[in-house]
C-alpha cells in the first residue's frame, strides 16, 4: 500500500543576532509562512545577543504554534550562543518580556527562562539538517559566521551539508573575518549574497505595523518594533527579503546576478565583486516589483495563523482493515517473488 502526502517543503535554518527590527519582522514572516505550509523552521539560532533575545524568539514562535506539534522533531529549542559572557537585554526585548496579563503572568507564553532552556548553537544547526530530505534545506546567515564555521568541524558535517543544503544565503552584516572566509572557502552549496542595498530598496513602513498584526490582540514583534526606535520609522527589510527569497526562490520579485565573489575585509565588512570565475551570486530586487514584494510580505504578516487540522484517530475496525490490506499486499509480493524464482532461466538462442 502506498501512502501519498504533500510534497516536502524547504527547511530554513536562521542564524541571526536579532539586533535589528527587520530581523524581528523576518522571524514573524518565517513562522507565518510555516503556518501557511510553505516552509518549515528547521532551527533558529541566536548569536551575539543575550538571553532576552532567545526568549523573544521563543515567544514569537509560540504565537504561530497553534495546537500540538505532530512530533518532537518539528519544534527544536531556540539556540543561543552562550559560550561567552552575554550582553544585557536591550529595550526592545524588555518591552516584550516585561509585559504581563491581568494575573501578573507573562503576556507572551514562552518556555525559555534560563540558559539551560536553550540549545547549543553549532550542534542545533548541524542536527537540524538531518530532519529534511536531500536538497531541502536553506541556511540564512544574518550574523557573524563564527558558529556556522564550527559546524564544519563535526565529523561528516561537510558531506551532510553537501547532501541537505541547497543554498546558503548570506545577509550582509559585520562579520567574523576568519570564520566567514572559511565558510566561503569550504561551504559546499551555492552561496547567495543579500546586501544592505536589498533592504534599503524595500523599506518596511513602520506606520503599517499595527495594521499588519491587527489579527492579534498583542504581538511581540509589534512591541519590539515600537521600542527599537522613536515611532514612526521605516526600517530596511534586508532579512525580510532574504526569508521571502529563501522560501519563494522562483518569485519574480528577485533577480540573481551573474557569477561573482564575496570578499571579507579584515574589519569585517563584506563586498561582492563580479567575477566570471566566481562561485557566488548577488540577490537584487526587481525595481519594477518593489511595491508588489512589500505587498506580498504584508499580506503574509497580516494573515491570522490557523491551527493545523487534527488527525482523526482511527477506529479499531479501521486499524484492523488496514492491517489485513497490508498483509494481503505483502503476501501478494511474496508469491510474485516465488514465481520469479521458480521460473526456468531463459535459454540462449542458438545460431543455425
Amino acid at each position: 500500500m502506498q501512502f501519498g502526502g504533500p510534497p516536502p517543503v524547504v527547511g530554513i535554518v536562521y542564524n541571526t543576532t536579532l539586533s535589528r527590527a527587520d530581523a524581528a519582522l523576518a522571524l514573524a514572516l518565517l513562522y507565518a509562512l510555516e503556518n501557511k505550509r510553505e516552509a518549515r523552521v528547521a532551527s533558529v539560532a541566536v548569536t551575539e545577543n543575550g538571553l532576552g533575545a532567545a526568549m523573544f524568539a521563543d515567544a514569537v514562535s509560540r504565537v504561530y504554534q497553534l495546537g500540538p506539534p505532530p512530533n518532537a522533531n518539528r519544534v527544536l529549542p531556540i539556540g543561543l550562543a552562550a559560550d561567552k559572557p552575554l550582553p544585557a537585554d536591550g529595550p526592545s526585548f524588555k518591552a516584550v518580556l516585561d509585559r504581563v496579563d491581568e494575573k501578573g503572568e507573562p503576556l507572551f507564553r514562552r518556555q525559555i527562562r534560563r540558559i539551560p532552556d536553550t540549545a547549543e548553537v553549532t550542534a542545533l544547526m548541524r542536527n537540524s539538517f538531518t530532519y529534511f530530505p536531500d536538497g531541502m534545506v536553506t541556511v540564512l546567515l544574518s550574523a557573524p559566521a563564527t558558529y556556522l564555521a564550527r559546524v564544519l568541524d563535526y565529523p561528516g558535517a561537510l558531506e551532510l551539508a553537501k547532501a541537505k543544503v541547497r543554498t546558503l544565503i548570506v545577509s550582509e552584516c559585520k562579520q567574523d573575518p576568519a570564520a566567514m572566509k572559511r565558510v566561503i572557502a569550504e561551504w559546499p552549496s551555492p552561496i547567495v549574497f543579500c546586501g544592505r542595498d536589498v533592504g534599503e530598496a524595500v523599506p518596511y513602513p513602520g506606520a503599517s505595523i499595527d495594521v499588519d498584526f491587527d489579527w492579534a490582540k498583542s504581538h511581540p514583534v509589534v512591541d519590539y518594533y515600537k521600542a527599537a526606535k522613536s515611532m514612526p520609522y521605516d526600517t530596511p527589510s534586508q532579512d525580510v527579503a532574504a526569508v521571502l527569497y529563501a522560501i519563494r526562490p522562483k518569485s519574480d520579485f528577485f533577480q540573481l546576478s551573474e557569477a561573482g565573489s564575496i570578499d571579507v575585509q579584515d574589519n569585517g565588512q563584506m563586498r561582492f565583486t563580479p567575477d566570471a570565475a566566481g562561485k557566488h551570486k548577488r540577490l537584487t530586487v526587481d525595481p519594477a516589483k518593489k511595491e508588489l514584494l512589500l505587498a506580498a510580505v504584508r499580506e503574509v504578516l497580516h494573515t491570522k495563523p490557523v491551527a493545523p487540522p487534527q488527525r482523526r484517530r482511527l477506529s479499531p475496525e479501521e486499524i484492523e482493515k488496514l492491517r489485513k490490506e497490508r498483509e494481503e499486499e505483502q503476501l501478494k509480493r511474496e508469491l510474485e517473488e516465488k514465481k520469479k524464482l521458480a521460473a526456468p532461466p531463459p535459454t540462449s538462442a542458438t545460431m543455425p
